[in-house]
């Protein structure tokens, strides 16, 4: 695993944090919690080496597609000559399909503030506090139009694989 690269959770890696659908051992639950689409591969073992062989969990954790590097594991330099769109498509566009999987405002609220942290970056901050308030499905469905229109902003090529896991979170009205 490149030292560079930095590591993202992908569409499983955050359904995984806010359900614990597959039961990973705590020890790589804890290693995925601190993977934050930050800090790259080398900064996480510098700053986790208590935790044990760092490296290794995170290379388990790619391999049960619960993280995995950003812009493909482009170094810096090179992801300046890959076209945004392409830079775009990333982990979030794998759709995480699981039949009976729990739903919840909670789950879909969290996994919607890190999909915009992860998406928007810097331009997520109006997106943060407005998501932290929402008590009810109408209060989340109008905070995602506000995602939606930051992302065409921004030009968030995948905000429909975005939206298709958000709502398959999103509990039934009822």
């Amino acid at each position: 695993m490149n030292e560079e690269w930095v590591l993202e959770k992908t569409a499983a890696g955050l359904v995984e944090i806010a359900n614990r659908s597959r039961r990973v051992p705590n020890r790589l639950r804890t290693v995925l919690i601190l993977v934050d689409g930050r800090n790259s591969v080398g900064q996480l073992c510098a700053s986790a080496a208590a935790l044990g062989n760092i490296r290794e969990a995170l290379a388990e954790l790619r391999e049960l597609g619960l993280v995995a590097p950003q812009d493909g594991g482009l170094p810096p330099a090179s992801r300046a000559s890959v076209p945004p769109a392409a830079r775009l498509q990333g982990p979030l566009t794998r759709p995480d399909p699981q039949a009976g999987r729990r739903r919840s405002l909670a789950l879909a609220r969290l996994y919607l503030l890190n999909a915009m942290e992860q998406s928007l970056r810097q331009a997520d901050l109006p997106v943060r506090e407005r998501l932290r308030n929402c008590t009810t499905r109408a209060d989340l469905l109008d905070a995602f139009e506000l995602c939606r229109e930051i992302a065409a902003e921004v030009g968030v090529a995948h905000i429909d694989t975005i939206e298709a896991q958000f709502l398959g979170m999103l509990p039934d009205e009822g």
